[in-house]
C-alpha cells in the first residue's frame, strides 16, 4: 500500500497522542479492575494476542522510537494483566494446561502476525492491530455475557473506544485505498458502541437490583 497524509501534520500528532494516552488509561483501569474484583479483565485469546502484537512491534519490527516506547508502555502492562489472568485462573484451570495454552498461544500469534507484516510489506502491522481490535471487541461482548460486570467497567470501554477511533481515523488517512482496513474500522465501531450500551445497561439492572437483594437479606435474617 502506498502512505497517504490526508490529514495536517498537527492533526496527526495528536491522534497519535490520543491513541498512545486512551489505551494505557484502558490497560491501567483493566489492571485495577482485575486487582478489585479479584479477576482477570481481558479474555484470554485477546491477551495472548495482545502480547505477541507488542512484543513483535516493540523488540522486532519497531518503526519510529517513540512508537517503540510506547507499544513498549503497552507490552508491560499487557503482561501484569496476563499474570493477573494466571493467577485468577488457577483457581479453576489445572496450572500446566493453564500455562501450556498460554504459551502456545502467544507463539502461535507471534508467528502469524509476523508473517503477515512480511507477507504483506505492513512495516506498521495494520492489518493485525486492527484484526487483533475486532477480535478482542467481539470476546469483551463475550466476556460480560457471561461474567457479568466483573474485570470490566464503562470506562475501560470508552477509553478502548475512543483509543481505537483515533487509531482507525489516523490509519485511514495514511491508506484510504485499503477496504479490509476499513470494513475493520467500521466493524470495530459498532461492536464497541454495542459493549458500551450492555454494559450501561448491565449497570442500571445491577444498580435496581442492588436495594431488593438488601430488603430480601433482611428478610430472611
Amino acid at each position: 500500500m502506498i502512505m497517504e497524509h490526508l490529514l495536517p501534520q498537527k492533526l496527526e500528532f495528536l491522534l497519535m497522542f490520543g491513541i498512545s494516552l486512551f489505551w494505557t488509561i484502558a490497560y491501567v483501569l483493566i489492571i485495577y479492575k482485575g486487582f478489585k474484583n479479584q479477576t482477570y479483565g481481558v479474555p484470554f485469546a485477546a491477551i495472548c494476542l495482545n502480547i505477541s502484537w507488542e512484543f513483535l512491534l516493540t523488540f522486532i519490527l519497531p518503526f519510529h522510537p517513540l512508537q517503540q516506547i510506547i507499544t513498549l508502555v503497552w507490552f508491560l502492562l499487557d503482561c501484569i494483566i496476563l499474570l493477573q489472568y494466571l493467577y485468577y485462573s488457577t483457581k479453576i484451570l489445572l496450572k500446566r494446561t493453564l500455562y501450556l495454552s498460554v504459551f502456545s498461544l502467544i507463539i502461535i500469534a507471534f508467528l502469524v502476525q509476523y508473517g503477515m507484516a512480511i507477507e504483506f510489506h505492513d512495516t506498521m502491522s495494520l492489518y493485525s492491530a486492527f484484526g487483533i481490535n475486532l477480535v478482542m471487541s467481539i470476546f469483551f461482548v463475550k466476556m460480560l455475557l457471561t461474567k457479568e460486570l466483573q474485570g470490566q467497567s464503562i470506562s475501560i470501554a470508552f477509553f478502548k473506544m475512543i483509543g481505537t477511533l483515533c487509531a482507525s481515523i489516523l490509519s485511514y488517512s495514511f491508506y484510504p485505498q485499503s477496504v479490509l482496513l476499513t470494513i475493520l474500522y467500521i466493524l470495530i465501531f459498532i461492536v464497541d458502541a454495542v459493549y458500551i450500551l450492555m454494559i450501561h445497561n448491565k449497570s442500571i439492572t445491577t444498580v435496581h437490583r442492588s436495594p431488593i437483594i438488601k430488603s430480601a437479606t433482611k428478610v430472611d435474617l
